[in-house]
């Protein structure tokens, strides 16, 4: 065995930065509302192409995983009309996906424009600064940490 005795040592990596997770906070009637826009664009590309029957239940594990922040939310806030649900901003995309199904395969486009409303309305949010707790390792929103924006406003203000 050959053994070098002059070894250079390597210098120490730092792990780069990870994009820090972003949370939307929803309302109980915003989630609701998410809930009908996902389903019915589910039922539109089930009926408009049978064939990918991979995606047909795509939505239901977001829906699932949204009431479980419900239930951990509403053990620390026991107000429902003050419950706020952490959305990540990766998921918007099911929201996004949902809308554009509903208006590809002629779906309802009452829920079409309330999708479009609530993703503007998300996006809106996006730069809403709160801190997030974890309970039980499901994130919610801290129920003592101040809103710096109205988060229960009826609709976005006109530009």
């Amino acid at each position: 065995m050959f053994f070098r005795k002059n070894r250079t040592t390597r210098p120490v990596q730092q792990r780069p930065d990870f994009p820090r997770v972003e949370y939307i906070p929803l309302s109980l009637a915003e989630l609701q509302a998410l809930e009908r826009v996902l389903l019915h664009g589910d039922a539109c590309l089930r009926r408009g192409r049978p064939d990918l029957t991979s995606l047909h239940n795509r939505s239901t594990e977001l829906i699932g995983t949204l009431y479980q922040g419900v239930g951990a939310a509403s053990v620390h806030q026991p107000d429902p009309a003050r419950v706020r649900i952490p959305l990540q901003k990766g998921e918007l995309f099911w929201l996004e996906s949902a809308i554009r199904d509903i208006e590809k395969y002629r779906g309802d486009p009452q829920l079409a424009r309330e999708g479009r409303q609530l993703f503007n309305r998300f996006n809106a949010l996006l730069g809403q600064q709160r801190a997030v707790i974890h309970a039980g390792g499901t994130p919610m929103f801290d129920p003592d940490a101040p809103a710096p924006v109205i988060a229960d406003a009826p609709e976005l203000p006109a530009y």
